[in-house]
């Protein structure tokens, strides 16, 4: 990392997310690098949050990437990229493995056919932009659950996906929708304290992850991991109401710790669980 006196110039995170198509997400500030040519053998798509990058390509293609807009590479697209003002940007990336990115977008519709492919390597499209620095800052907390990461990422990359890729449009909906949200539910309900995935929710319901976070939403009126914490959330209310304590509530539903379970309280009862038992 390189610095003048104490103040960083260039910043980097990295970190898997296993639950989501094995991708590596990071969060970088870059004040003076300078990418030399390179490719990725995976989808990169990002979110400039500060600044801008300027971009260049193999075959002479220069773009901005400014602050509020979503940048996508193609796996294998040669580019390089530097600071296309003083002070650098800001960014969040995800690289999804080309392999992990198509069984994915498969899953959602088998009848998808050919390579995938973004033709525009910056995208202005507020909504799913939103939706992916979400999902990425999601990913990055240490409260969130396996479940909602991975569900804030599918929604946000489905979304990018459905609007700015070619060859992933006409989606076909599978039917019996409500029976596999039902599953899906009742999964949910009997592994409260297991902190179920969504790949274990989706081989329940048999159905997409995209098609089963939409139709939960819709049947159901919550997200999949919001009716998770709700649940869980009304598991320790009960316990503690018996008299159990805190630290053991905790662990009883699932959580890694005691103050983990005291902020999701607060957002359900606006008060401390210790105080609600009072």
């Amino acid at each position: 990392m390189a610095t003048i006196g104490t103040v960083p110039l260039n910043r980097v995170k990295l970190w898997r997310e296993p639950d989501f198509a094995n991708a590596e997400l990071m969060v970088a500030s870059y004040r003076t690098h300078r990418f030399p040519p390179h490719a990725h053998d995976e989808y990169a798509i990002g979110v400039i949050e500060r600044g801008a990058q300027a971009y260049l390509d193999g075959r002479g293609r220069r773009a901005i990437m400014p602050q509020g807009t979503i940048c996508v590479i193609n796996p294998g697209s040669i580019h390089e990229g530097r600071p296309a003002i003083e002070g650098g940007w800001d960014y969040r990336m995800a690289y999804i493995p080309t392999k992990d990115f198509v069984r994915l977008v498969g899953a959602h519709d088998p009848g998808l056919k050919g390579e995938l492919h973004f033709p525009d390597v910056v995208i202005d499209d507020v909504e799913t932009m939103r939706l992916l620095l979400a999902a990425h800052r999601c990913s990055q907390s240490t409260d969130a659950s396996q479940l909602e990461k991975s569900s804030r990422l599918t929604v946000a990359v489905f979304q990018l996906i459905d609007r700015h890729c070619v060859g992933a449009k006409g989606v076909r909906h599978p039917l019996a929708i409500p029976i596999a949200v039902r599953r899906a539910r009742d999964y949910i309900d009997a592994h409260v304290t297991a902190n179920p995935s969504l790949d274990q929710l989706t081989e329940v319901a048999g159905i997409s992850a995209f098609h089963l976070l939409r139709e939960f939403k819709r049947v159901i009126g919550i997200a999949p991991h919001a009716y998770l914490v709700q649940r869980r959330v009304a598991l320790a209310k009960g316990l503690l109401l018996r008299g159990m304590p805190l630290r053991q509530v905790a662990i009883e539903v699932g959580y890694c710790d005691q103050s983990h379970l005291s902020r999701e309280f607060c957002k359900f009862y606006g008060v401390p669980p210790g105080t609600a038992r009072q």
